[in-house]
């Protein structure tokens, strides 16, 4: 068997300052010998956002995509998960989030709107991208990065992509010039069943409906500003790989180099303690069955 993930403990006196963003209680405390800052964020009582959160994290990096590192904590009997900062802001870079940009570049947009927020569509994401990315050889990049956001998506289940999820790093340097670039992928509690009880994952595993699960789920980006709900993961990708091809291809062929395999020893390394056996086969099935469902896009 591997050998566990590590879980941080943090005692009463670790607390530094609560985060207000979000819906979740959550407060950044530091580590000894890291001058970073870090995000610890209470697990809902019955959930595994915890395990979901590091299992994401396991997962964008076997896709080599840029993401938030993401460990186990426990604070004072309470379990969550704790998120290192990314916003190295003595070198002056700050964190834009998505809400933020879109207001300021598509007509019309209502920032303060979070949930059913149509105009959160990827048409209107990759126009604003454009604004803060004027030039085509920088952009590329950029939106290059967002699709790798949207393919572990689609993999994990992410249902919970809206405006605040996702941002730029900022930073001024001298003359005025300034400095931006996608932030790393974060926040991914919100995947792979990690609310239902074990009976319904059970019944799942047995009925054999776990992708019908997977199809089910409406995320926080919207196809279009139309559209009633958000986009589920996968159908955003099997869509936007369409589109806009160029910015999709790499991520579907790293992920057409993984296997089911890919995913076991990463599941397998959260603590017994923390995820249940059903859990973890649902985990595992979900994973694998979105990865064949991928693995059929162009590539």
């Amino acid at each position: 068997m591997p050998k566990a993930f590590p879980v941080i403990v943090l005692k009463s006196d670790d607390p530094v300052l609560t985060e207000q963003l979000g819906s979740k209680p959550k407060f950044w405390f530091r580590l000894k010998d890291d001058e970073q800052r870090w995000l610890f964020k209470f697990a809902r009582e019955g959930t595994g956002e915890h395990w979901a959160e590091k299992i994401a994290g396991e997962v964008a990096s076997l896709l080599g995509l840029p993401a938030a590192r993401v460990e186990l904590a426990d604070f004072m009997g309470k379990r969550g998960s704790a998120s290192r900062s990314f916003v190295f802001k003595e070198q002056g870079w700050d964190l834009v989030h998505g809400d933020e940009l879109l207001a300021g570049h598509v007509i019309g947009y209502d920032r303060d709107k979070v949930f059913r927020q149509s105009s959160h569509s990827l048409n209107n994401i990759v126009t604003a991208l454009g604004k803060v990315f004027p030039d085509p050889e920088l952009l590329k990049p950029q939106l290059t990065r967002m699709a790798g956001f949207l393919v572990l998506d689609a993999l994990i289940g992410n249902t919970d992509r809206h405006h605040q999820n996702w941002g730029v790093l900022r930073r001024v340097t001298g003359e005025l010039l300034v400095e931006h670039e996608v932030a790393p992928t974060f926040d991914h509690a919100s995947s792979l069943g990690r609310n239902e009880p074990e009976d319904n994952l059970l019944r799942r595993l047995k009925d054999n409906t776990v992708l019908n699960y997977a199809r089910k789920g409406r995320g926080g980006i919207f196809w279009s500003a139309a559209d009633p709900k958000g986009a589920n993961p996968l159908d955003l990708v099997e869509r936007a790989a369409v589109k806009w091809p160029v910015y999709f291809r790499p991520w579907l062929q790293k992920a057409g180099e993984l296997d089911a395999a890919s995913f076991l020893s990463i599941v397998n390394r959260v603590p017994k303690d923390w995820m249940s056996a059903i859990q973890k086969d649902f985990c595992l099935r979900f994973l694998s069955l979105t990865l064949s469902e991928l693995k059929k896009l162009p590539r």
